[in-house]
């Protein structure tokens, strides 16, 4: 019976140890994966800052070219509507 005790209580240390073990496995299988996970979102998160960046510096590129463009269009507006002034005197002088 001293034996059988013996064995019984082995076997449950036994069985104890296996389930610590299997569960610290577990555990550092879960924060491996977590910790891979989250570099990758990291990587994802500075790429996007990049993106980000890129598109702010083009958007203000942008918004200059426009506004040479508008003062540009408006010059070419200034120059016609003198030009058809111009136009309009001379057809009344020569009326």
């Amino acid at each position: 019976m001293e034996k059988l005790s013996l064995i019984v209580s082995v076997l449950g240390i036994t069985s104890t140890i296996v389930g610590f073990i299997t569960i610290l496995f577990k555990m550092g299988r879960e924060k491996g994966e977590s910790d891979t996970l989250q570099r990758e979102i990291r990587k994802d998160i500075d790429q996007n800052a990049k993106d980000i960046n890129c598109l702010g510096q083009k958007v203000n590129k942008m918004e200059i070219e426009n506004t040479k463009l508008i003062s540009t269009l408006s010059s070419d507006l200034g120059w016609i509507k003198s030009s058809l002034s111009d136009i309009k005197a001379e057809i009344s002088k020569t009326k």
